[in-house]
């Protein structure tokens, strides 16, 4: 109801709308203070070695189940191929993908993580009939004391630290494979002690670690023999193991590919490995550059080795002399759409046996396409590869490769 002449005016400081304007006017609201932005391109901390995913990758978090001080956390991989086209000269054993055109599942794994209230960190996995034999067998069991960055404490069977695609995990490769250099030259598991620290968030991190001696197979695009000793060890003797990195400007995220566009960063890493076996020696030196800037990654890795028989081994070695070999990997990709696509090209060179001039003398070249969802645990890869022998014979051993995968978390 509008108000008559008579009526009181309105208290002070709540005048009519046609009225003046105060005096003086209220006073102006505090602004609160500016909120800073977080930094969503720099993943948290995993293991004192390497970064998971960005923190803004909810369904991967969420996998974790917490009781009372322990959190547990699945560990799944699942990869199967589709080989459509196989060279007829292709050998499995040789490191081509396959004999022949068919299909094959490359890898089952299945397993747990623990962790215990931030100081200590249990995991055990097992591959499930992935290999050649079919037989199931461990892939990771071992525990860490992982309280005290600057100095932690790992034991058992684990990955040995040694080239940085051997270290990423087969999951987190651009491609379907680690590049074939690596996966002839690097020791992959073994039973051991390790201890590793982390010096201001990765500008500074190492490994130092005793394990029972690598054991190399005669062919040398075979590998290493896995050998978990569940009756100790025998012939093999023990291998020592030394890696030191850098990744100064800002952790890396453990892809090899930018998969969620980092800001520009860095890392450099070296190792080295001598193992003492009861019928070879083997020295073996690698270093490895990695480089993520929104999307772009590059890969580049040298890795050396020299084999040395011993006089009297104590089992059968085909080796009578020295063994010098060489490879160089460099790989670049971009992600496309972050979490989504992306695109890899890769090239090696491999010397199997420095100084002779033969078959063993390589190059490879291979790209692809990945696609991806569920923040990147489920992807699939089509994959073209070309080998060519250097000297001697060209063998028709190209591969096209489709890939799913899923890994958790």
């Amino acid at each position: 109801m509008a108000p008559t002449p008579g009526d009181e005016a309105p208290a002070k400081g709540e005048p009519e709308p046609d009225d003046a304007e105060p005096t003086t006017p209220p006073p102006k609201p505090v602004p609160p203070a500016p909120r800073v932005a977080a930094d969503t391109k720099t993943p948290p901390k995993k293991e004192g070695v390497a970064d998971v995913e960005k923190s803004d990758r909810p369904l991967r978090d969420s996998l974790k189940l917490s009781v009372g001080p322990l959190t547990f956390i699945p560990v799944v991989l699942i990869q199967a191929q589709v080989l459509p086209y196989v060279g007829d000269d292709a050998f499995a054993a040789q490191g081509d993908p396959a004999d022949s055109e068919g299909f094959r599942l490359r890898r089952g794994r299945f397993g747990a993580e623990i962790d215990i209230t931030d100081q200590a960190r249990a995991r055990v996995s097992f591959e499930l009939g992935s290999r050649e034999d079919g037989e199931a067998r461990i892939h990771d069991a071992y525990l860490a004391y992982v309280g005290f960055p600057y100095l932690q404490a790992w034991g058992g069977a684990m990955t040995v630290p040694f080239s940085r695609s051997e270290i990423a995990g087969s999951e987190s490769q651009a491609l379907t494979e680690r590049p074939l250099a690596v996966r002839s030259m690097a020791p992959g598991q073994q039973v051991g002690l390790v201890a590793r620290g982390d010096v201001g968030d990765h500008v500074f991190t190492y490994d130092a670690g005793v394990f029972n001696g690598f054991s190399r197979t005669d062919q040398f695009y075979s590998g290493y023999l896995q050998n978990y000793a569940p009756l100790g060890n025998r012939f093999e003797g023990l291998a020592y193991v030394a890696r030191v990195a850098t990744e100064p400007v800002g952790a890396l995220s453990d892809p090899i590919a930018d998969e969620t566009h980092q800001s520009p960063r860095f890392g450099l890493g070296a190792s080295y490995y001598y193992s003492d076996g009861g019928s070879r020696g083997v020295h073996s030196v690698e270093g490895d550059a990695l480089l993520h800037a929104e999307g772009f990654h590059l890969l580049a890795e040298a890795l050396f080795a020299n084999v040395v028989p011993k006089a009297d081994p104590t089992e059968p070695t085909y080796a009578v002399a020295d063994v010098k070999s060489l490879g160089i990997v460099a790989e670049a990709g971009y992600m496309i759409f972050v979490d989504l696509l992306g695109l890899t090209a890769r090239f090696e060179y491999i010397d199997s046996a420095m100084g002779v001039d033969d078959e063993g003398d390589n190059w490879v070249f291979g790209g692809g396409a990945t696609v991806m969802f569920f923040d990147g645990m489920v992807r699939s890869t089509v994959e073209f590869e070309h080998r060519e022998e250097m000297f001697g014979l060209s063998l028709a051993n190209d591969a096209l490769i489709f890939q799913a995968q899923l890994a958790v978390p």
